[in-house]
């Protein structure tokens, strides 16, 4: 998983290139985590480099979603591809995550 990132006042755009699997949660998880220690409020996952998300990755991002929440920040999804889109979809989280088409949609909202 290799990952850029982006700042914008308290919101962090992390741009994902690869499967978000498990294998790659390490990596995700720690960018994630510096970027809320550097005082990143929202976090907006870019994931139209990522072809495939696991039930791992997934349950990752919801609890993720949870701990933002916790400190009034909040998590957007943008760029899904067809793929990811449809797992989203079959398990019924499209709607408990604000996904969004684009990046500059995401940040409008912030």
């Amino acid at each position: 998983m290799e990952i850029k990132s982006e700042r914008y006042g308290q919101a962090v755009i992390l741009r994902c290139k690869g499967d978000l699997t498990s294998d790659s949660l390490e990596v995700v998880g720690k960018e994630v985590q510096r970027q809320l220690g550097d005082g990143a409020m929202d976090i907006v996952l870019n994931l139209q480099e990522v072809p495939f998300v696991d039930s791992l990755a997934l349950e990752y991002l919801l609890d993720l979603q949870d701990e933002l929440i916790g400190r009034d920040g909040q998590l957007t999804l943008t760029n899904l591809d067809e793929n990811v889109t449809k797992i989203f979809e079959m398990t019924r989280l499209d709607v408990g995550f604000e996904i969004l088409p684009d990046v500059v949609d995401a940040v409008k909202t912030i």
